[in-house]
């Protein structure tokens, strides 16, 4: 007898067409919830753009259902809600096609994972939530208790910080920054991200205590330092880094560079930043930072790269990207996986 393979997605699409949409509708405004609570009818209709009176029928239900809790500061999830979200979250990657979303950008850009959150951060900011909540459960899967960990500076790994859920014990992980410091965002910046992992992780941190856009003569006197070297050890040591991907444009002003030396990285046409090299479209290296951290061949020895940046701004930076550096797992919104896509098809 011939084996019938039955896609629920196309199912409900075909038996009960209205299901899916409504489907969408509701775990849209629960996740949204999860992501902003507490959060007002008024404040989430404004975030979703749809009409008040909407979310009042649907948030009626939910609340009816169980999903959700009302109070003064506003709409909260319950832990019925929470399990909900995840019990449903296959079958909502196959209804917004991520899971497909996934599976090709894996491909096409030569990864061992792609995870996709709906929606995208140029849009709605509360998606950086997601995506810092995504990385951060991939993380509890691949870190021991005793792994040792780089991370990067940025807003989008500050989500990934605050997402790692607290620890009940100690541990022997230690957490270190992947390089120094980064402008004037005192809170993005590796160290303090470094020192949030450690304290949910419950292990321990070490600082690096360097500026950006150090001279060589600087350099090399840093780095006889004993702080320094100890952390330099460590840093050798990383089996897991963690990162951020940024546009070359908005990292060259975030880290200060001269005028000069932003129209020459205009020039050679630098559309990426990732640890302080900047890379053009093809992934080739047109310039490097002058500072302490990790280097590209540091890089290449750590089994573990994950790199989190979303919305479809960074699409462009995060082929090139990974035009360099082939293998790891990239943690991206839909935005930018979706615009992704559009650039190889205009290649081809």
């Amino acid at each position: 007898m011939e084996r019938i393979v039955i896609d629920t997605h196309e199912l409900f699409k075909k038996f009960i067409p209205e299901s899916i949409e409504l489907f969408k509708k509701r775990y849209t405004i629960l996740q949204s919830i999860y992501t902003n609570q507490p959060i007002g009818r008024r404040s989430l209709a404004t975030l979703l753009e749809i009409s008040e009176r909407t979310v009042r029928n649907e948030t009626d239900f939910l609340k009816e259902a169980g999903f959700i809790n009302t109070d003064a500061a506003g709409m909260m999830m319950t832990s019925q809600g929470k399990a909900i979200l995840e019990g449903l979250k296959n079958f909502s990657d196959e209804v917004f096609g991520i899971s497909e979303l996934e599976k090709r950008l894996q491909l096409i850009l030569g990864l061992e994972k792609v995870l996709v959150v709906a929606g995208d951060v140029d849009d709605n900011i509360s998606v950086q939530k997601e995506l810092g909540r995504a990385a951060a459960t991939y993380l509890m899967q691949i870190i021991s208790k005793d792994s040792i960990i780089a991370v990067t500076g940025g807003s989008t790994m500050a989500s990934v910080a605050k997402s790692l859920p607290q620890s009940k014990e100690e541990t022997d992980i230690v957490v270190i920054p992947a390089r120094g410091g980064m402008g004037r965002e005192v809170e993005n910046q590796s160290n303090i991200i470094a020192s949030i992992f450690a304290k949910r992780l419950g292990g321990q941190y070490r600082m690096l205590h360097v500026p950006d856009q150090l001279g060589t003569e600087a350099i090399e006197t840093l780095l006889n330092e004993p702080n320094i070297q100890e952390v330099m050890r460590w840093l050798k040591k990383a089996k897991i880094l963690v990162y951020g991907i940024g546009r070359a444009e908005d990292m060259a002003v975030r880290r200060n560079l001269p005028d000069e030396l932003k129209q020459a990285l205009k020039s050679a046409g630098a559309v990426a930043e990732a640890f302080g090299y900047y890379f053009n479209s093809q992934g080739e290296v047109v310039y490097a930072s002058n500072c302490i951290g990790l280097k590209t061949d540091d890089l290449r020895q750590i089994p573990n790269r994950v790199g989190v940046a979303g919305g479809r701004q960074k699409a462009e930076a995060i082929v090139a990207i990974y035009s360099h550096w082939r293998n790891g797992v990239l943690i991206t919104d839909e935005g930018a996986a979706r615009q992704i896509l559009n650039l190889y098809k205009a290649k081809s």
